[in-house]
């Protein structure tokens, strides 16, 4: 009487990975998928071609790592080299050239300005008496609650896109027209946000209504406008005193 045999998958299995011959002397049980030209492909050959596949995967990941982390190094050195410029600044007026002229340079940005919260009267007092020549568009004074209401309270930075700047002509004067993408980021009197007045706002605009994005960070533009504010702070303290 015939045995009743049930041969277990992994005995197959091993089987035919130790004697991967066998599959060409019978080619007619494997599938179409896996024959090339008429010949059938070996299974080292399959093996081969994954390992492969997976290792282009690999390096494909690592290059397109490599480069953002090359990217973030410059995006960084940039903005390092912005807020040495304004740290350095020994005038008013230079401050705000940094704040404005430099960053708009370095950064590849549309458009760039300073406002100025009215109610800081001794900030306020540092440009309107001096006598320096500043360019009206480059700093604007705008009342203290319409600053509040687009920033909002507690103040953080605003992205707005297209028509959302209903009050873009505030920040950016006669250029608010071109602009079609921005981030307003508060001014502080202090780097810690809590301990502060609200001074102002950066303002950075660009006619790419894709340059700023809701979903964007905005860490490295706060700590630009936090050394900003506290320049601004500095110099105000100075005059006064």
């Amino acid at each position: 009487m015939d045995a009743d045999i049930t041969l277990k998958e992994d005995i197959v299995y091993n089987w035919l990975k130790a004697n991967p011959e066998f599959f060409n002397s019978h080619p007619d049980i494997l599938p179409a998928a896996i024959t090339a030209s008429g010949k059938v492909l070996s299974l080292e050959a399959g093996q081969l071609k994954n390992l492969q596949k997976q290792n282009q995967q690999l390096s494909d990941r690592l290059e397109d790592i490599l480069s953002r982390l090359h990217r973030n190094d410059e995006i960084h050195k940039t903005y390092h080299e912005v807020q040495i410029k304004l740290l350095t600044a020994n005038t008013p007026k230079e401050l705000i050239t940094a704040a404005t002229t430099v960053t708009e340079n370095l950064l590849s940005i549309g458009r760039t300005t300073v406002a100025i919260n009215s109610s800081e009267k001794d900030v306020v007092a540092l440009y309107q008496n001096s006598d320096d020549d500043f360019p009206e568009d480059r700093l604007f004074f705008i009342k203290s609650q319409e600053l509040i209401s687009t920033l909002k309270t507690p103040a953080k930075p605003v992205i707005r896109v297209g028509l959302e700047g209903n009050n873009r002509e505030l920040f950016f004067g006669d250029h608010s027209d071109n602009i079609r993408s921005e981030a307003l980021v508060p001014l502080f009197s202090h780097p810690n946000h809590q301990e502060g007045r609200l001074v102002g706002s950066l303002n950075i605009g660009d006619p790419s209504p894709s340059r700023f994005l809701p979903s964007d960070s905005t860490e490295l533009l706060q700590d630009l406008a936090d050394v900003l504010g506290l320049c601004l702070s500095r110099f105000a303290q100075c005059d006064n005193s």
